[in-house]
């Protein structure tokens, strides 16, 4: 996710919003051209937020063996794109077969004439023999797919397609680690707009700050900007995580990303994830940072928590 603040950054915000020494940055300037700062009266640096963005994320690349000359060609979408392929699935994640195995398993515990329990012994074992972690950023995705696949081809019907998301639900609920309450760490609200009502993405996301050690505050489905507001007033929220669906209009989306920028103070974040981000223009997303994994998003708290420990 992107957060675009208006107002140029001086040098020493830039240090630490990114890791990035102000030598390495003047040998950034002299060598590839970029960052090339503005001047104030007095001559200090400052540097526009796109440019700052840019360079938070080739710093984060840049732990991972990535080369600076390389990625200072790229674009913020490029680097998103880099960094997200490269933090996208745990290392001991379930291969395609096994995920594609588990699928069909699926479909058929929702069936006409499955068994009672199937479904919630399929996703019961998954939990407990992959891990809470892996379920969500695998299986839960392929899941979802497929079975609004299913209910678009009429494979499914609609009472199926809603046992299925009851269920995944109740059982990531029951599995989630006692919720962590650090007064001192960026607190982190969810919800979805007026009329978006799909919440597992957020439920997701939920579980994989959690596990981060973040402090989630979710209000679930169709939030108005004003009751956003008041919560994150009354419960000191640093991050605002929306999600957004295919299913959700894209003017209806940015109307209320826009809304919610403009009405929340400039330090709260607005997280935006969920495949109808795709859809979104660069203006119904300005203010926003645009995460496509969920896992990508914990990293990113982890930064954020990391930054308020050492300040």
């Amino acid at each position: 996710m992107t957060y675009v603040k208006k107002t140029p950054l001086n040098l020493a915000t830039v240090e630490e919003l990114t890791g990035l020494s102000r030598e390495v940055l003047r040998k950034w300037e002299l060598r590839y051209g970029f960052p090339l700062p503005a001047r104030d009266a007095r001559g200090h640096r400052l540097f526009k937020s796109t440019d700052v963005e840019k360079l938070r994320l080739m710093a984060q690349l840049l732990k991972v063996g990535m080369r600076a000359g390389m990625l200072v060609t790229q674009n913020t979408a490029q680097l998103h794109a880099s960094l997200d392929a490269h933090q996208s699935a745990p290392e001991t994640a379930p291969d395609d077969n096994v995920v594609e195995t588990q699928v069909q398993a699926l479909l058929a515990s929702l069936e006409t004439h499955a068994k009672e329990h199937a479904l919630d012994d399929l996703i019961d074992a998954l939990i407990r023999h992959q891990g809470l972690a892996p379920f969500v950023a695998r299986f839960m995705p392929a899941f979802s797919h497929a079975v609004g696949l299913a209910w678009e081809t009429g494979r499914m019907g609609v009472h199926a397609e809603h046992r299925y998301s009851q269920v995944v639900q109740q059982k990531i609920l029951r599995a989630l680690p006692t919720p962590a309450h650090h007064g001192a760490l960026p607190r982190v609200l969810l919800t979805t707009p007026p009329g978006e009502l799909h919440t597992l993405g957020l439920l997701g996301l939920q579980v994989q700050l959690d596990l981060a050690g973040a402090s989630c505050i979710n209000l679930n489905a169709q939030t108005p900007v004003p009751d956003v507001v008041a919560a994150v007033s009354q419960w000191s929220v640093s991050v605002v995580c929306v999600s957004i669906s295919v299913c959700m209009s894209p003017m209806q989306a940015g109307d209320y990303l826009q809304a919610l920028r403009r009405a929340l103070p400039e330090i709260c974040q607005v997280w935006v994830g969920g495949q109808g981000c795709a859809v979104l223009s660069a203006d119904a997303l300005l203010g926003c940072e645009v995460f496509t994994h969920a896992r990508s998003a914990a990293l990113r708290w982890r930064e954020l928590a990391k930054m308020i420990k050492n300040s």
